[in-house]
């Protein structure tokens, strides 16, 4: 029987493909099959493949007839895995000589559903030179856990990995839980590698190095940023929202567990935030994009992230939220309109409570054009407010407090409301 279905998606890597098959056929463990996915290369990958595979039994190559992405060709080949055990490399990796072999021993060894280990990278590039030569990910050799403590160890150890090559996997367990990727977005790992570890019953963390990773250019992580890697992880992080039933009734209400949980949304959060700023394409500059649709899903995922009205009721005091939640809807049947006024945290922070209330954002109040001042939001200077009967929930810096309350006064907002964060 097969051990170890090791899964390989390829799209033109002829410069790396031979040194990643050869760290595979050269493991320790043999009783190994090796499924790679062209996802229709153009260069000479698909070539190599086959050569490869006349000269092993043990490697099966199949194409796609057009290029789907990585998600698609890692999803095929786990439709044709038969291994106990699946890996999943990346085709311009490698993977050291005895990786396969002690790893297959420990999962059977401890009845393991993941095993989770160490990363190295390396680079021949010299414009990398500053990220390779280090290890990426360091575990401290651990216990076997389930999913919630698995979870709470990655979040309070920050050493949680993003990437699917660090981990074994059963694959009675992948199939049980249904788990597959989210295909046609980059980034697949992020929300892959969630539901991996918080839903597993049997998982440990090794201290060693099993996976080497390539950094090179023209890579899904160094290539210039555009609205895929952000929705990418715009996916993920929503697939974290509809998982939440599925993990309460396994876990109850742990409070380690949900504030590991609560923790990764918030990482996962604050990168979506990061790509919109850094991105070079940005999302609102691209051909064909509704910038209102996208403002739309900022304001959802903000919603999302809001901390429930208790919390708002803690924070911002009972008479403050009691005001809020009496504010009059514009029309009947939909939640009252506000604005806010500042930048930074204090709008951000703002718009959570604004969302636990369930009052509806119009947009961001600013001195100045501060087109940065909350991503995803309309940001309008204090004279241009396009509609001022809207209520002001001012909630900004004491050094700012005094500017803003005399811009919104000579403008003539209807109801201004100051809110302490």
């Amino acid at each position: 029987m097969c051990k170890v279905s090791v899964l390989i998606p390829a799209y033109n890597v002829e410069p790396y493909i031979r040194e990643c098959l050869d760290s595979v056929l050269g493991q320790t463990l043999q009783e190994i099959e090796i499924i790679c996915i062209d996802d229709h290369s153009t260069d000479q990958t698909l070539t190599i493949l086959k050569e490869y595979k006349s000269r092993d039994p043990r490697i099966q190559v199949y194409c796609q007839e057009q290029n789907l992405g990585q998600s698609c060709g890692r999803n095929l080949a786990l439709s044709y895995a038969s291994g106990e055990y699946i890996y999943m490399l990346d085709a311009d990796d490698k993977i050291v000589p005895k990786a396969l072999e002690e790893l297959y021993h420990i999962c059977k060894a401890e009845h393991l559903e993941v095993a989770g280990f160490e990363t190295y990278q390396f680079t021949e590039d010299a414009a990398f030179k500053g990220k390779a030569a280090e290890k990426t990910i360091v575990y401290q050799e651990g216990t076997v856990m389930d999913g919630r403590d698995a979870l709470a160890y990655c979040m309070e150890q920050e050493s949680f990995s993003l990437s699917v090559p660090t981990f074994l996997i059963e694959r009675a367990y992948l199939d049980r839980i249904g788990l597959r990727f989210m295909e046609g977005i980059l980034h697949e790992d992020v929300g892959y590698i969630f539901e991996l570890v918080s839903r597993a019953a049997r998982i440990q963390f090794l201290h060693k190095v099993y996976f080497l990773r390539r950094i090179r250019p023209q890579s899904t992580m160094t290539k210039p940023l555009t609205s895929k890697n952000i929705e990418g992880y715009l996916k993920s992080f929503l697939r974290s929202f509809e998982l939440e039933n599925i993990l309460r009734e396994a876990y109850g209400t742990d409070p380690r567990f949900w504030a590991a949980f609560k923790k990764w949304q918030r990482d996962i959060f604050g990168r979506l935030r990061q790509l919109y700023l850094a991105s070079e394409e940005s999302i609102y500059w691209q051909k064909g994009v509704s910038v209102s649709r996208e403002t739309g899903r900022i304001f959802e995922i903000l919603k999302l992230m809001s901390p429930g009205k208790a919390q708002a009721e803690d924070i911002l005091g009972k008479e403050t939220c009691g005001i809020l939640q009496t504010l009059s809807p514009r029309e009947k049947g939909t939640p009252p309109q506000v604005y806010v006024c500042g930048t930074g945290q204090y709008a951000e922070r703002m718009v959570h409570f604004a969302g636990a209330l369930g009052l509806v954002v119009r947009g961001i109040l600013v001195t100045e054009k501060q087109e940065q001042a909350l991503w995803g939001f309309p940001v309008y200077h204090v004279k241009e407010a396009p509609d001022k009967t809207v209520p002001v929930l001012l909630s900004i810096s004491h050094y700012n407090k005094e500017t803003y309350t005399r811009l919104l006064a000579e403008e003539g907002y209807g109801k201004v409301i100051e809110v302490n964060l």
